[in-house]
């Protein structure tokens, strides 16, 4: 009997939509160096969420307020330059943090 030959390993590599604990982690990672980046990764998080999903609307609150932290830490450091950090492309914008699902 003829067989198939076996796929190797990592090669079915296709395009595949992110979960939204997974949009929200990479949000968090990228704001890091970008926030504008952050804040699409975020609404799109935001816009995902659900009545059913009401785990992950802690963790995005959760998210959040470590994002915003992290924004506001950085800008004692002395390599900190809001102008670069903030910058959307060619143009400068101020800084916007993120803002929770609700109050705790």
């Amino acid at each position: 009997m003829a067989r198939a030959k076996p796929v190797p390993f990592g090669t079915n590599v296709g395009y595949s939509d992110w979960s939204v604990r997974r949009t929200i982690q990479e949000a968090e990672n990228v704001a890091r160096w970008n926030p504008w980046l952050a804040h699409e990764w975020m609404e799109e998080a935001h816009n995902r969420l659900d009545i059913y999903s009401a785990p992950f609307h802690d963790q995005y609150n959760r998210a959040v307020h470590r994002i915003n932290a992290y924004w506001r830490s950085i800008t004692s450091n002395y390599y900190y330059s809001q102008k670069e950090f903030w910058s959307k492309g060619k143009f400068s914008l101020p800084p916007k943090m993120l803002e929770p699902l609700y109050d705790e």
